[in-house]
Parts: structure tokens; sequence; C-alpha cells
């Protein structure tokens, strides 16, 4: 279960938390993944989860201004950090992984990119997020759920499959479900 909340103080990264203040956090949270709402690009943190609660955060800021496109959440990291963040803008604008993509400055090697709904294999209004992430380098690409749209359903995946890139699903399904479910299929 991803959570995106914790009574972890400001400004503690997760990944350097002492054993004592994990243990708060569990008692008081349940046991999940420490890590606050509130997360920026450059905090290091440790595992796909955490990663894709932050592309879900991010998804939720593309509303209202993605529909009818659903609000689709995504985030780079290299070398355990969060580098970029991206989400769905107005119809015809940057998708989640271009708006990712141009903001981030850095060496495009060794990038993971963690997207809260498959990438897209087509090019309708703008060019499709598969191709673009082939073409940046991107060495890994981790979803939560497959596009049940008929132009993507697993395409995109298979893209990026076969062009070499490691591809992760059903990373925070149950949570990126319950969020995407009522915006899915009306794009």
């Amino acid at each position: 279960m991803i959570q995106t909340g914790t009574e972890l103080e400001f400004g503690m990264n997760p990944a350097s938390c002492n054993r004592s203040q994990l243990n708060k956090s569990r008692k008081t949270n349940g046991f999940q993944p420490p890590l606050r709402s509130a997360l920026t690009v450059g905090e290091r943190l440790a595992s796909h989860e955490t990663f894709m609660a932050l592309a879900l955060s991010e998804s939720k800021k593309a509303l209202p201004g993605c529909l009818p496109n659903p609000p689709v959440g995504c985030v780079l990291v290299r070398d355990g950090l969060a580098v970029s963040t991206g989400y769905t803008r107005a119809p015809g604008e940057y998708h989640a992984e271009a708006d990712a993509l141009e903001k981030y400055s850095g060496p495009l090697s060794e990038l993971t990119a963690y997207v809260t709904l498959e990438p897209c294999s087509f090019h309708g209004r703008t060019p499709s997020c598969a191709d673009a992430l082939i073409a940046n380098g991107i060495k890994q690409v981790v979803v939560a759920l497959v596009d049940p749209d008929p132009r993507n359903n697993g395409q995109g995946l298979e893209k990026l499959r076969q062009a070499g890139v490691e591809v992760v699903q059903g990373i925070g399904v149950g949570e990126v479900s319950e969020f995407l479910e009522q915006y899915l299929g009306n794009s």
C-alpha cells in the first residue's frame, strides 16, 4: 500500500532515518514506507513504491486541465534520486513523460521513469510517449496500470520492451487504479 503522509518531520530523508524514527512512523501509521506528501525533486528515496507515490501525487496536479485525457504523473529517477517530475497538461500539450523530460537538463543515461499509466504507443494530438522514452535512452520504465484505451492497451509497454527498455508493471496498482479509474476511457 502506498501512503503519502507520515509523522516524519519535515526535511527527513526516509532512506537515512534511524530505526527509532522509522519505528515511530510505523507505530503511528502502520507499516508503510515512510514518505511525506511534500516530497521534492532531489530527495533520495528507497523503493519503487515511494517513487510511484510521488508519481501519483503528480497525477493529481493534472486536474482539471488535462481532461478529457487521464491525469497521469511521471517521476524521473537517477541513482535513487528523483530528478524531475511531470504531469499531463491540457489536450495537445505535454503528456506526463514529455513534461518530466522537458524539465530535466541532466544526462539522460541511466534514468528510470515512474509513470502512473502505461506510456502511449500512438501519435494522437501529441507524439508517442513510449517513443520519446526510447529516443531519450530511458533504461527502465515502472508503471502502475496498463492503459485500457484500445489504441494502446499494452502496446506502449511492448514497444518499450522491443527497444530493450526494462519494464516493471503493477507497482502501486491499487492506489493508482482507485484514483485513475474514473478518468480512463474518456480521451
